[in-house]
């Protein structure tokens, strides 16, 4: 976990410009900063220490200064790259991961991207050949932010506050951005909620001149295909081990984020065999609010194996009110998904514990169609074709009669129908089967947009870094190609993890109903919340809001004529952020 950020082509603005990017995201990178300008580039790092404290210093250049690097990420397999780089001759001055780019760069160029296993985003620039690359791993764990800038050239953060910092930029808003996170939860990538700003997209990289101009390349796609490869359990559970071993590699302090379910599960009973430590300390979330707590399916895993310690973080609906602002600084544009607030607990505790590293079981979900709405649709569909405005429905956030109660007309128009946003997103993908064309929304668009988000920005902020075998490209890639019936199959989705799961753990625990880390947010604004939520609503903004439309949607959903609990949260996380903006 690091930060990087900089300015290319950009003769307006100088180091100090670039340090001041770098201040904004110093939690991501606390033990050292450092800033270099090479010719029109200039790049500056904050660096979170996890392989060779002592040595890993960055901006980093190779041994005669003509490539520079900024990185944040990990590259799992650097030992092996270092050793091969070593045998062709490549002097090294440290043994951190980030020092292999710079060398494997001059010698293979940007075919070096195919090389690496992890996740990354980082700027490269060769003095030799006077140009650079700015890449983003293949899924998108990693961010990256784009602005072009007034005067010529670009800026380019790990979040969106680096940029928006630089002198004579304008922080605004984009509405079309703040309209779609309504309907989708979050916005949509490679669009954000602020004008000018875009994420570089997942497998992707910029090939950069000396003047700031870029050429966009893809490197890597979801190879999902009609046409399954079928995985056997050994060849899988020998894929796992070996994300999990090049993951165990770093020199401070880790832990599991374990919820008992399958994918968190499936990584402790195979983290155990590799982990380093004498003892494996956990963190297990428990809702105080009954029905909610799951952390006694944590503690039957955790009970199977000896070495897990595993620790309860309790939270009740305080969570909310008193982390809201923290979530949205970091998270940079509102979310409606609520388990931000969740990870950001998780991530106190393994803070507060001295913890770096935090292994969880990110990734399966997607690919795998392991959400229980994709369980419950596909469960009914028949036939070959994907009804979309069915689909969406079911997922929209905020139907067309609530944005017409609590949307300004106005503001409504400046985008098109969410559905027609939702079928551009799926047209590359429409010629596969409906349950891989839903995947590769989820993997495209909801993962980067969303789902990453959270592990990313929620342990930035406390200088934890995640680490997810199931996120290792060559697990996913697995996943991706295996046949729809192992995705989904007897009304089960996610068959063929849990069917492995079965190797460590009992059928309950492994084809029980899918639940996710939440809240009962919709019952605490009905009550203890209440006047929180309620005042809240008010600070909407009246120029894009119908702030007595949105009361009144918010009494309608206290007096239980309706569950209008996914529409508030947009509300309350769009209020609370525009707030923090001011009025624009």
């Amino acid at each position: 976990m690091c930060g990087i950020a900089g300015v290319i082509g950009a003769p307006n603005y100088t180091k100090a410009d670039v340090r001041r990017m770098i201040d904004c995201i110093s939690y991501r990178g606390p033990d050292e900063q450092g800033v270099v300008q090479i010719g029109s580039a200039t790049l500056g790092h904050a660096r979170l220490a996890v392989v060779d404290p002592e040595n890993g210093g960055q901006p980093m250049s190779n041994t005669d200064d003509t490539v520079w690097v900024v990185f944040n990420g990990e590259i799992y397999n650097f030992v092996e790259l270092r050793i091969d780089l070593i045998a062709k001759g490549y002097k090294f001055k440290s043994r951190c991961d980030t020092e292999v780019l710079v060398h494997l760069w001059r010698e293979k160029g940007v075919d070096m991207l195919q090389d690496l296993i992890g996740m990354f985003a980082f700027c490269l620039w060769d003095t030799k050949l006077n140009k650079g690359i700015l890449a983003r791993d293949r899924q998108g764990i990693k961010p990256c932010y784009l602005m072009h800038l007034p005067g010529g050239g670009f800026a380019f953060g790990s979040e969106i506050k680096t940029v928006l910092s630089l002198p004579g930029v304008k922080t605004e808003i984009d509405d079309v951005g703040l309209n779609l996170m309504h309907s989708f939860n979050y916005c949509p990538p490679p669009r954000t909620c602020f004008k000018g700003v875009s994420h570089l997209e997942p497998g992707s990289y910029l090939e950069i001149k000396p003047d700031g101009s870029y050429t966009k390349h893809k490197y890597w796609s979801w190879p999902l295909a009609n046409d399954g490869v079928p995985l056997s359990h050994d060849a899988f559970a020998e894929l796992l081990d070996d994300a999990i071993r090049l993951q165990m590699r770093f020199d401070v302090e880790g832990c599991l984020f374990l919820s008992g379910g399958v994918d968190s599960s499936v990584v402790a009973a195979h983290l155990r065999h590799q982990w380093n430590r004498p003892r494996m300390l956990a963190f297990g979330l428990d809702c105080r609010e009954e029905g909610y707590g799951e952390f006694h399916l944590a503690r039957q895993v955790a009970s199977q194996f000896e070495m897990i310690d595993l620790h309860p973080i309790q939270y009740d609906h305080t969570i909310v009110p008193h982390n809201i602002e923290k979530v949205l600084h970091h998270a940079d544009q509102p979310h409606g998904d609520f388990s931000f607030f969740l990870i950001r607990a998780l991530c106190e505790a393994a803070h507060a514990a001295g913890v770096i590293v935090a292994f969880n079981g990110d990734g399966p979900d997607e690919v795998l169609s392991g959400f229980s709405h994709n369980e419950a649709f596909f469960r009914t569909l028949k036939g070959s074709n994907l009804p979309l405005a069915d689909y969406f429905s079911m997922i929209c956030f905020m139907p067309e009669l609530t944005r017409s109660r609590v949307l300004n007309a106005d503001f409504i128009s400046t985008m098109k129908q969410p559905l027609d946003v939702f079928e551009e997103i799926l047209a590359p993908w429409r010629h596969l089967e409906p349950i891989n064309q839903i995947a590769a929304y989820e993997c495209t668009s909801l993962s980067p947009g969303n789902n990453l988000i959270k592990t990313d920005r929620m342990g930035a902020g406390l200088s934890i870094e995640g680490r997810s075998p199931f996120a290792d490209h060559r697990v996913s890639e697995a996943f991706a190609r295996l046949p729809v019936t192992d995705k989904i199959r007897d009304g089960f989705s996610k068959h063929y993890l849990k069917d492995f799961g079965l190797r460590h753990y009992d059928r309950e625990l492994m084809f029980r109903k899918k639940s996710m880390p939440t809240m009962p947010i919709g019952e605490w604004i009905k009550g203890p919340l209440e006047s929180w939520a309620r005042d809240t609503i008010r600070m909407l903004d009246p120029s894009r809001y119908n702030v007595s439309g949105a009361l009144a949607l918010f009494d309608d959903h206290k007096a239980g004529k309706g569950n209008f609990t996914r529409e508030l949260r947009t509300l309350l996380m769009s209020a609370t952020w525009m707030q923090s903006l001011g009025r624009v």
